[in-house]
């Protein structure tokens, strides 16, 4: 027998007053072992108040273990299990948009020619829209250069430009940086176009290899 367990069968006798001849104590169901401040183990129907959170074992009247209490956690071991939660908790809500992800990919595409076909679709769509912007562009240009002929021609004479002629051109200008900004965007649409499908593709690939 352990000292723990000589410790709680000693207790177990004095309280009942076997070691003393006295009657045995009615109500003595469960002893209690916990560990003192200088480390020796010490046992008793209640675990003190200092010790309450340092966690007990508990035994039967037959010196039988039956129940431990573990020790209160800290701050900090709680704070670590609740980031650890929030990891698992982030890991899984990823698995599963990554599971439905899956799904969809294979649900909409039956091939790799498709998802080739799908991505040339919309790039082709948007050249399309390129090729509009430029085509106002030239346009805008084309007006900004007659306008800006004639304002020559005005001052030429040396006459003023009316206000609508110069508003006029600034607004043609306005017109062209903003439809050259629309192309830019419309560009870089492309580039993320291209990598998402590059991205499907490698995936698709990786789940139609797993069939």
């Amino acid at each position: 027998m352990d000292l723990e367990h000589r410790l709680a069968a000693r207790a177990l006798c004095l309280w009942m007053g076997i070691a003393a001849g006295s009657p045995v104590q009615a109500g003595i169901t469960a002893i209690k072992c916990w560990t003192n401040g200088e480390g020796v183990r010490e046992c008793g129907n209640a675990v003190p108040t200092e010790y309450a959170q340092q966690g007990h074992t508990v035994y039967n009247d037959h010196g039988v273990q039956i129940g431990a209490q573990q020790r209160a956690k800290s701050g900090e071991e709680l704070a670590g299990e609740q980031r650890l939660a929030a990891l698992q908790a982030e890991a899984k809500r990823k698995a599963e948009e990554l599971a439905k992800a899956d799904r969809v990919l294979l649900e909409t595409f039956g091939s790799e020619d498709d998802l080739i076909l799908a991505r040339d679709g919309k790039l082709s769509a948007i050249d399309g829209q390129i090729r509009l912007l430029e085509s106002h562009i030239h346009k805008s240009e084309a007006d900004l250069e007659r306008r800006m002929v004639l304002v020559k021609a005005i001052e030429q004479r040396g006459q003023k430009p009316a206000e609508q002629i110069l508003a006029d051109i600034e607004s043609t200008r306005g017109q062209i940086a903003a439809h050259r900004a629309s192309i830019e965007s419309k560009r870089r649409e492309q580039g993320a176009i291209r990598q998402r499908f590059d991205q499907d593709l490698e995936r698709f690939r990786k789940l139609a290899a797993q069939r």
